[in-house]
């Protein structure tokens, strides 16, 4: 059986390390990267996990960032949350969106489409088109649900 003066110091030495591992990494935070790893999208069938990483990254598919967003009014500006202009139905009470397309846009001619799709719509449209482009990852139609929304 250990002594209390073993006990003491071991505790002594336990409590040291924390603190130096609180500093630590108080002091060498870890940097947000730039683009995305993964997202996470929460919808009513089940969550969906989108690897961003695996679809933008260079070790991945290397897609250009245009090949998934949209310009907007004809220039190339960072790419916005898609749920910013592809709202949801309901909107949720919470929600600082706009209510519509001319709640940002003056004129109907800077937008490509007014009748902008859901956001579910969009996305299905967008990632099914693509999958079955590129003979990967999970087919369209209504029977693969699950193989997206797994979560």
């Amino acid at each position: 059986m250990t002594s209390k003066k073993h006990r003491l110091i071991i505790y002594g030495v336990a409590v040291q390390l924390l603190l130096v591992a609180i500093v630590c990494y108080a002091a060498f935070p870890v940097e947000k990267p730039e683009e995305p790893i993964r997202l996470m999208y929460q919808t009513k069938t089940g969550k969906v996990l989108f690897d961003h990483q695996t679809h933008a990254g260079v070790n991945g598919y290397a897609l250009a960032c245009l090949d998934c967003h949209h310009l907007h009014d004809g220039e190339e500006i960072e790419p916005v949350a898609c749920g910013l202009c592809h709202l949801p139905k309901p909107k949720p009470e919470s929600a600082t969106y706009p209510e519509s397309c001319f709640d940002c846009h003056s004129d109907e001619s800077e937008l490509e489409d007014p009748n902008t799709p859901r956001r579910p719509d969009a996305f299905h449209k967008q990632c099914e088109q693509c999958h079955e482009q590129y003979g990967h990852g999970p087919g369209g139609g209504s029977d693969n649900c699950g193989k997206c929304h797994v979560l």
